[in-house]
């Protein structure tokens, strides 16, 4: 299930961001909806790794993750963060910053038990960013994992889940000749969006 979904999406940048993820698609863009996220650690140094977009809706972005891994806790303990989309085939960028909370037990649960066998029992084998002895110490316990449930349901682990990043700026960025580039930016006050241009 590598695509996301659109869902009760009516808001101007939600509606633009699903429009320039289709045409990133259309273009042959290889997983459209991989982003880039940045969280910050308790010592105030930011990170970044690539995830996946699995839920578009008004409400915000959901991707999914280890809650105890070093992205989800450090999410846990400051929930602001930023994400980052850029296609080089359409030459468009989006930039969203936004606070994040964990997704209903219920979600995670539809999501995950829609992965692959094979994706949750990775789910279940892995403490992401666990230090491993060494690989195939990794390898011999999905086995370990995937024969103790064989014939058998994979329960979600606790610790993985969902998180729903809810925006609260946009910008829309697209490249233009000579560095003159187009920034659209929307931020959410009282009464909405409020959207502006600026300068490149």
């Amino acid at each position: 299930m590598d695509l996301y979904q659109l869902i009760d999406a009516s808001k101007e940048p939600i509606l633009r961001t699903h429009d320039w993820i289709q045409e990133a698609k259309e273009k042959g863009v290889g997983l459209p909806h991989a982003l880039s996220l940045a969280s910050v650690s308790p010592e105030g140094q930011p990170s970044s790794r690539m995830v996946l977009l699995k839920r578009l809706s008004d409400e915000g972005l959901v991707f999914f993750t280890d809650y105890d891994g070093k992205k989800g806790q450090e999410i846990i303990n400051n929930n602001k963060a930023a994400i980052n989309f850029w296609w080089a085939k359409t030459n468009k960028q989006i930039r969203i910053e936004g606070v994040c909370t964990k997704v209903s037990k219920q979600e995670s649960d539809d999501y995950f038990y829609s992965r692959p066998r094979g994706s949750q029992i990775s789910a279940l084998t892995s403490k992401q960013s666990e230090t491993l002895e060494s690989y195939e110490d990794l390898l011999k316990k999905a086995k370990q994992v995937e024969s103790d449930n064989e014939g058998k349901d994979i329960k979600r682990p606790n610790r993985w889940g969902g998180f729903i990043l809810k925006p609260n700026l946009f910008e829309f960025w697209t490249n233009q000749e000579n560095r003159l580039h187009k920034r659209e930016l929307f931020i959410l006050n009282e009464e909405g969006w409020e959207k502006s241009l600026i300068s490149p």
